[in-house]
């Protein structure tokens, strides 16, 4: 038994209300069960319930056996002093309020039907990725698509929130919070730290100073990131330590300098090592003087498409490290690795400034550029696929990512539309 469990059957009354009582005998009637709080204090809020012919308005609170009242200590907190009703799976202990009068407790172990209850244990207990996969392709494909619509806007809130606590570590500025998430994303899922950490220590206002020259933009973000510490027979690497250290005595750069070991390189594919992608950063940083104003004025997906088709310098077309010339062309930035970047940088920005400029078209906008957005690719939509669900666009997939990684994983079915349809008792 759990206290998801017991508040999915008093919210939805999903138990034998016949001839209710009371653990001491008073009759009890429902009127209304009250509101799911989801903050602390008492579980369910503004209910509505008599209990021996006196009608009370307040708090019910739930839990698996009454003594837990005194485990959790709420007999010591005040926000607990407006319960009206103590509903439990089991009484082993009477509860008493402040003023020494026993609190009304309502035992729902008998009222329940043994079919939900095992079929909820069933559900929660299935060794699978998915739990509900053997009942998966019952539900309804409405009740499917607006849970997944629900988990992606979920998503898209969560990466949201920590877009504006970057924002209010810079004070504000969306230019260099832009700055630092592109970083980040360029960075992909393998270099991610040591790309934003990078972002953190070369001020994006130094970059835009030099932007026009692509050999001084390239040698800021490599001798930054630890690459240029000697010369070599290589001439552009020579050129570049030359430039970093002509800057470096200009700005004083050498106390945030990265070390090389922090950058990754087992296992990537060479179109996939930071080299590259500090490369492709540089080129896109160089194209545009204030890179989130440009973002900000988008508004068509292909547009958004361009921005990140950028073209590295020369030297970057041959070389996947310095000084090891590439056996062919080195491949630009590819479609899958510009909608990875969009996804993860580009959306939350758009929906973190909407929501702190009370502007919802940029949110209407992001999920619009979602949804034009190629279906990603991963494990976790192949195990959706398999289950008979095909995402269309990066909407869905990122529905589907937040529903597996929040509800699936973490056994949350009730608070999943498609985990409570399915146990929804037959009338």
């Amino acid at each position: 038994m759990t206290e998801s469990f017991l508040h999915y059957l008093w919210q939805f009354q999903y138990f034998d209300k016949k001839e209710l009582i009371t653990t001491t005998g008073e009759l009890v009637s429902i009127s209304k069960p009250g509101i799911l709080n989801t903050d602390a204090g008492p579980d369910f809020s503004q209910a509505k319930i008599k209990v021996d012919q006196i009608s009370w308005v307040g708090s019910v609170e739930i839990h698996i056996q009454s003594s837990d009242w005194y485990e959790h200590n709420h007999h010591q907190d005040a926000a607990y002093e407006n319960v009206v009703l103590h509903v439990v799976w089991e009484e082993n202990k009477p509860v008493y309020r402040a003023d020494g009068t026993r609190l009304p407790t309502l035992q729902l172990k008998d009222r329940v039907d043994k079919a939900l209850l095992n079929s909820y244990t069933r559900l929660i207990n299935n060794a699978g990725h998915i739990p509900c996969q053997p009942m998966f392709s019952a539900v309804d494909t409405v009740i499917k698509q607006a849970m997944v619509d629900k988990a992606a806007m979920i998503r898209l809130e969560e990466k949201s929130k920590q877009v504006l606590m970057l924002l209010q570590s810079n004070q504000g500025d969306w230019e260099e919070t832009t700055y630092q998430l592109l970083a980040a994303g360029f960075g992909f899922k393998v270099n991610k730290e040591p790309f934003l950490q990078l972002a953190k220590v070369l001020p994006y206002k130094l970059i835009r100073k030099h932007r026009a020259s692509t050999e001084q933009t390239e040698a800021l973000l490599f001798g930054q990131a630890g690459f240029l510490t000697t010369k070599t027979k290589d001439e552009y690497l020579t050129r570049l330590y030359d430039e970093f250290n002509f800057l470096n005595k200009k700005y004083n750069l050498l106390d945030g300098q990265l070390h090389p070991a922090q950058w990754k390189f087992l296992r990537l594919r060479p179109a996939n090592f930071p080299t590259i992608r500090l490369a492709q950063f540089a080129a896109l940083l160089g194209s545009y003087d204030n890179i989130f104003s440009t973002l900000l004025a988008i508004h068509n997906h292909q547009d958004l498409q361009k921005l990140f088709q950028v073209q590295t310098s020369w030297y970057w077309k041959q070389h996947y490290r310095f000084a090891k010339r590439a056996t062919g062309s080195v491949p630009e930035l590819g479609a899958d690795s510009r909608n990875v970047i969009l996804i993860n940088t580009v959306i939350p920005l758009l929906i973190a400034y909407g929501q702190s400029h009370d502007d919802w078209s940029y949110v209407d906008r992001a999920v619009y550029f979602l949804q034009q957005t190629t279906a990603e690719k991963n494990k976790i939509i192949r195990l959706w696929q398999q289950l008979g669900y095909t995402a269309s666009n990066a909407f869905e997939t990122q529905g589907l990512i937040e529903l597996h990684n929040s509800f699936c994983q973490r056994r949350a079915c009730l608070n999943c539309t498609i985990g409570s349809t399915m146990l929804k008792p037959a009338v």
